[in-house]
This record gives C-alpha cells, structure tokens and sequence, in this order.
C-alpha cells in the first residue's frame, strides 16, 4: 500500500485524479452495486439518489487522508476552502442571493418581453418546492463545489498552473454533466457552451479573496462557489419543477432556451455571462 502512495505522489495530475476516483469507486463499490441495483428496480430507473450519494460519502471521508498521505497537506479542509464557519456561510448566503436574483431576473424578462407566461402556483405547492428545491441546491452545489472546485482544482493547479486549470476544470465539469446514454448527450447538446461558462463562473467564485492585503496568496473560501451554484439550483428548481414560467413560443427555442434549459439559450448565456463577469472582477481585485 505505501508502494502505491510513493507512486501517486510522484505521479501528474491525470494520474493522481485517475488513481483517487479508482480507489473511491472501489471503497464504495460494496455497499453502492446493491443500492444502485436496488434503486433501479424499486423506481423503474427512474431515481438513482442514495446511490451518489453514497459514493460521495467515501468521497468525503477518504479526502482528508488522500490530501496527507498524497500531497502532505495539515489542513487539508483549510487549503480545499471548507473552513471559516460564520465566514464559509455568510459568503455562501451572499453567492446564493446572486444566483436565485440572476435566475430570477432571466424569467422576469421573458414574462416582460411576452416569451413567456406566468403560471401561480398554489400555496401548498410553494412550500413544497421551496423546501425541497433548498435541499437539492444545498446538496447538489456541496457535493458538486467540494469535488470540481475544491478538490480538482486543487490537482490541476498542483501541475498546470492557475489559468490552464481553469479551462480544465471547466472542460471536465461540462463533460461530466454529460456521462448519460447517447441519446440523453444528444438531446442536451445544446447546453455544453453554458456549462463551460458556469464552469468558468464557478472557479472565478471560488477564487474571490475574503483578504486583500496578501496579494501573492489570498486566503479564499469555497463558500462563494457553493453559494452561487445553491442559488441557481435552487431558483431553477422553482421554475421547473413548479412550472411556474411556460414558453409561449414567439421566438426560438435557441433564445429562450432548448427544451426549457436556460443554459441552452441565449438570453441565459448573456445573463450568465454577466454574473461570470461579476466574479470574475471579484476574484481578480486583489491583483489590481
């Protein structure tokens, strides 16, 4: 086993990425295998949840020992940015805002601009959601910040310097968005370019500095990037799932967005684009 350690640690990035996915898929296998082949037959195929979430628990605990016994890191929480309680959340509450408000904002022009319609819902059903939707933006922005912009990044950045990881590790998280059957890639196609840029988005986030004065090396939490992807989970979550904004088809699909996805329309992509903007002057303050 110390073999395999000694060998990881002078090894690059794409093996080290490699090597600690293999091994996580491998801890997780017993207990994952029967839960997905459970999930599978209890729902049709329809819902596969505890099964990821399962493997995201090896996830987590086998981090802190992957960060020492690999890279020799104390602080293994502190350097991946999941630490500074009160701070972590009051920057994830700032960055959640942001991201419901630009959701927000992309439905309220289409029902101004008349591509759209607004469809009240009934008051039970807004607790609902809004209960829900705040667990799968909770859920989904930790587990999805923690393993691209806090751990991967983290081994992009060890061997490829700050700006090739960024283009990197928003590659990695557009093409994982599309590990699916050929016909679901096909179908969301049209999406990849706005993951790219929420990609991009998301590591400007996680790279804002909360100090200032060390331009070199500015201390940083990973509680804006949860925050926003929160955010704009959980406010897509409303519209979605609520049907709270229907189409009325006066323009393209292309605009609007394909199949109903904001990401795969052009008035999303500029909206994007604007909070891409935001974070990306944010997180670069410090070295003007």
């Amino acid at each position: 086993m110390k073999a395999y350690w000694h060998f990881l640690q002078r090894s690059p990035a794409p093996i080290r990425i490699f090597g600690f996915l293999a091994s996580i898929l491998l801890l997780a296998a017993p207990l994952a295998v029967p839960l997905y082949k459970f999930e599978y037959e209890a729902t049709n195929g329809k819902s596969v949840i505890w099964t990821p979430i399962c493997i995201f628990g090896v996830f987590v605990l086998g981090l802190p020992f992957w960060a020492r016994w690999v890279h020799h890191l104390r602080k293994p929480w502190q350097i991946l940015g999941m630490h500074g309680g009160l701070r972590w959340w009051g920057r994830w509450g700032i960055a959640f805002v942001v991201g419901a408000a630009g959701v927000a904002v992309l439905y309220a022009l289409q029902i101004a601009l008349g591509w759209g319609v607004w469809m009240p819902p009934s008051s039970r059903e807004v607790v609902r959601n809004v209960l829900e939707g705040f667990l799968v933006g909770l859920g989904v922005g930790v587990a999805e910040e923690l393993v691209f912009r806090g751990w991967l990044l983290f081994e992009l950045e060890q061997d490829y310097g700050m700006q090739a990881a960024l283009w990197l590790n928003a590659a990695f998280f557009a093409i994982a968005h599309y590990l699916r059957p050929i016909a679901a890639i096909i179908e969301a196609w049209p999406q990849f370019l706005g993951l790219m840029l929420l990609g991009l988005t998301l590591v400007w986030a996680r790279r804002i500095p909360i100090r200032s004065h060390r331009p070199r090396s500015p201390e940083t939490l990973l509680g804006f990037a949860v925050g926003l992807h929160s955010g704009l989970v959980w406010a897509y979550y409303q519209v979605d799932v609520g049907d709270l904004v229907l189409a009325t088809g006066q323009v393209p699909e292309w605009i609007t967005g394909v199949g109903g996805n904001p990401l795969a329309g052009l008035l999303g992509l500029v909206l994007l684009g604007a909070i891409a903007a935001a974070t990306y002057v944010t997180s670069h303050a410090s070295q003007t």
